[in-house]
């Protein structure tokens, strides 16, 4: 009986307080262990998706940017010696049409942090050929390729029209469809002259006041105008093809996002639009001379070189925003911000001293 008894209290012995003590010891350096590890990589992880974003906001900021740039001045027209006669009575205004024609006009230390500012002009976004324009005061009928609708054009539109020798911004007062053809009207509720005008060869430039032209006659090359051609056209008539262009400008600037931070945006045609969060500076020089270097906007503006710039140097720096990441995600060395810089090259593929 004894001897039963001391065995079940052998049996039912537990851990020593010391055993105890030793296995939570062992237990939390384990677990220690482990958490340094998870909160490493969850460090570098924070870090890696910190840097991602920045990359894909230099990636897609610049793709814009660069393609903006490399379509400076591209439109069907010659390459312009001076602003086009502006007919219209309501913005665009004077200033965008007298930097239509160089293409790119840039601004120093205009934006935040003293960012550098840059606006592009271009007419390739849409063209359409004339068919039709017998009279100066007539609807221009143009070319819709599409064959359906209004392709976008809107009464209220400033357009261009142009040939090899002339051109005239006016405003579309009404847009009518017709099979494969559209006729755009342009009378005096947007215009300061129902009868487009060009201003003959050495004559200055202002809005309007100038002599009525005719930008197509329908008939084919060679064709020579009737007595009454002439009489409607005292400005002349083109002999060769014309084109309505679709003037665009796109603004890029660093500016306040509203979230204690910065973006780069683009505004074009006064609709701004945030393109990449995070921009905390972006300085741009412009190459005028092939054998010189980069200069800045206030050096080409003194020089009167803006239709001769050649290249576009821009410099963007980046930073990580923190947004859903945590303050340490964001920091690297010395708890400074992530930060990034990138430096492109960019060749204008239609500028006039180019073509």
């Amino acid at each position: 009986m004894t001897h039963t008894q001391r065995q079940n209290i052998h049996a039912q012995r537990g851990f020593t307080l010391i055993e105890l003590m030793v296995a939570l010891v062992l237990g939390l350096l384990v677990i220690g262990a482990a958490g340094g590890i998870f909160l490493q990589n969850r460090r570098v992880y924070g870090s890696t998706e910190a840097i991602n974003r920045i990359q894909e906001n230099q990636r897609s900021a610049f793709e814009l940017l660069t393609r903006d740039v490399r379509e400076v001045a591209g439109n069907p027209c010659v390459k312009f010696s001076s602003m086009p006669i502006n007919m219209l009575i309501k913005a665009p205004d004077a200033t965008f049409w007298t930097r239509f024609p160089a293409g790119v006009f840039g601004a120093d230390g205009t934006g935040a942090n003293g960012s550098d500012a840059v606006t592009l002009y271009s007419g390739s976004s849409r063209v359409f050929n004339v068919s039709l324009q017998k009279r100066p005061i007539d609807p221009i009928t143009v070319v819709n390729p599409a064959g359906t609708g209004t392709a976008g054009l809107a009464p209220g539109q400033p357009l261009l029209i142009c040939d090899a020798d002339h051109a005239t911004a006016f405003t579309a007062t009404s847009i009518t469809p017709s099979g494969s053809t559209i006729a755009i009207a342009h009378d005096t509720t947007g215009n300061c002259d129902g009868n487009l005008q060009v201003f003959p060869d050495g004559k200055p430039y202002p809005p309007c006041g100038g002599v009525s032209y005719c930008f197509s006659l329908g008939v084919k090359p060679g064709t020579p105008p009737t007595a009454t051609d002439i009489s409607n056209c005292p400005a002349g008539i083109s002999i060769g093809p014309s084109y309505v262009v679709v003037p665009a400008d796109a603004q890029w600037t660093v500016g306040a996002n509203g979230r204690n931070g910065n973006s780069l945006y683009r505004t074009s045609m006064g609709n701004r639009s945030e393109i990449a969060e995070g921009v905390t500076s972006m300085n741009i020089g412009y190459k005028i001379d092939p054998t010189g270097g980069y200069v800045n906007a206030a050096a080409v503006t003194a020089a009167n070189a803006w239709p001769q710039v050649l290249a576009v140097h821009v410099s963007v720096t980046f930073q990580a925003v923190q947004g859903a990441l945590t303050q340490s995600d964001t920091t690297g060395t010395s708890n400074a911000v992530l930060t990034r810089t990138l430096d492109d090259y960019i060749a204008l593929r239609n500028h006039q001293t180019i073509q």
